[in-house]
């Protein structure tokens, strides 16, 4: 039901984005183009016909079969009598209908089919949240690399415009050499700075491609004065709750304990009789020497009741070993149980504390800010020297890259957690797209 709902909100917000580039389309081109949901989602198409191919072990089963030889040889009627050459032709034409009346395994195995339908959902389900997240993920992964290289370039600007003014200032004689060789040694780190950002950006930009099958070159940035939401609901139990209610892996694994609690069941099945109704109509010309040249036809209807008595202690085995199976799906379940909470409780600290961070870097940015301002001016002045402004210029910058990193990280965060809690769907990717700046920011092909 809820991927049903996702795919009515898809459809609907579609018409709505009226912005290319943002993350909401962004997750529709990956839904259709990668490669990893398109490989569950015919996993889960082949898990559709697990019940199908088990039931049909219970429904009816006709077959026709038909035969024509030729036959040659001779009789001999009575001892002395002379032999008699035989040559004829016999034909036989069966129809065959077998109906299991009781049938142990294959009604298991018929109720397997369904847990194992129910599994492949589940499984597609995990499989499409962890889509969201990539997406989400890549998406922000490709912002930030793109801010990095505007502050690396700011900052390359802002060191040769240092240095430019160092070196005015020592030809006036006023300034040193050592200003200069400052002012050149950060434009150098600056370079070197840059050069990384360029390749990150290259990287994150191909990452996300992957996912989408498109050219990302135009993506949306977060709007000015971007401020995080408080977590609803706001305690680790009450999350807790929710994923183990809905967590689709958990549900997925659950599954797989029942389908090998079923598996057991399929192998005691095998010391239980089997009953099936059986009905056939045969016509057959000369089918044997003492009916040569004789036409017949043979209807019946009929039980047969097949009641196993041995067979080598292979179901005893099969059940021990049903049994090892199934003590082994309920110690995944619980790993998986402790991992799920484990990654719940992460997810839900980051992004509580998150909020706390971006804040703080905040606040960092507008006094680095001021902090840059009032060295300028105090170099102007001539109380202040050039290493103190490059000093302030290079922690304003860091500053601006610590808070868009806190931000990314916390809108990520917050769809891991949703995502670990079994919450995740179209309604959030929704959410986080209408933070992004409805102008575009292209990102050209170097």
């Amino acid at each position: 039901m809820r991927r049903t709902l996702l795919a009515i909100f898809l459809v609907c917000t579609a018409s709505m984005a009226a912005h290319a580039g943002g993350l909401l389309e962004a997750y529709q081109q990956a839904l259709e183009h990668d490669p990893t949901l398109r490989a569950a989602r015919y996993e889960r198409e082949a898990g559709r016909m697990a019940p199908a191919i088990a039931r049909a072990a219970l429904l009816p089963n006709l077959s026709f079969s038909s035969s024509r030889s030729g036959n040659q040889g001779d009789r001999s009627l009575a001892p002395g009598t002379p032999e008699q050459d035989l040559k004829y032709r016999s034909a036989q034409d069966t129809l065959a209908l077998r109906q299991a009346l009781y049938n142990g395994e294959a009604n298991v195995r018929y109720q397997q089919g369904l847990v194992q339908s129910e599994y492949s959902e589940l499984v597609f389900l995990k499989k499409q949240d962890d889509l969201a997240v990539r997406v989400a993920g890549a998406y922000f992964d490709l912002l930030l690399a793109a801010e990095k290289l505007a502050f690396a370039n700011a900052e390359v600007s802002a060191f040769s415009a240092q240095q430019t003014s160092a070196e005015r200032r020592y030809t006036a004689g006023e300034g040193t050499v050592t200003e200069i060789a400052e002012a050149s040694a950060r434009g150098a780190i600056a370079e070197a700075n840059r050069a990384d950002a360029t390749d990150l950006l290259l990287v994150a930009r191909q990452a996300l491609e992957a996912m989408t099958g498109q050219p990302a070159l135009g993506l949306q940035v977060l709007k000015p004065g971007f401020a995080p939401s408080v977590l609803q609901p706001g305690s680790l139990e009450a999350w807790t709750a929710l994923a183990l209610a809905q967590n689709p892996d958990l549900a997925a694994q659950r599954k797989l304990v029942e389908s090998t609690r079923l598996d057991i069941q399929r192998s005691r099945a095998g010391h239980l009789p089997r009953l099936d109704l059986v009905a056939s109509v045969s016509k057959s010309t000369s089918d044997s020497l003492t009916t040569l040249n004789q036409r017949s036809t043979v209807r019946s209807l009929g039980v047969q009741l097949t009641i196993p008595l041995f067979s080598g202690l292979g179901v005893v085995s099969q059940t021990d070993q049903a049994q090892a199976n199934l003590q082994r799906a309920e110690a995944e379940l619980d790993a998986s149980t402790l991992k799920v909470q484990l990654d719940l409780r992460r997810w839900f600290l980051a992004t509580r504390t998150g909020i706390t961070k971006v804040a703080a870097f905040e606040r960092a940015v507008e006094s680095s800010r001021v902090a840059v301002e009032g060295t300028q001016r105090g170099m102007a002045a001539g109380i202040r020297t050039s290493t103190e402004v490059l000093d302030a210029e290079r922690q304003y910058f860091s500053a601006l890259r610590d808070r868009a990193q806190a931000r990314y990280e916390f809108l990520n965060n917050r769809l891991k957690l949703k995502a670990t809690a079994g919450t995740l769907d179209a309604a959030d990717i929704a959410e986080v797209d209408l933070l992004l700046e409805p102008q575009t920011v292209a990102f050209k092909k170097p």
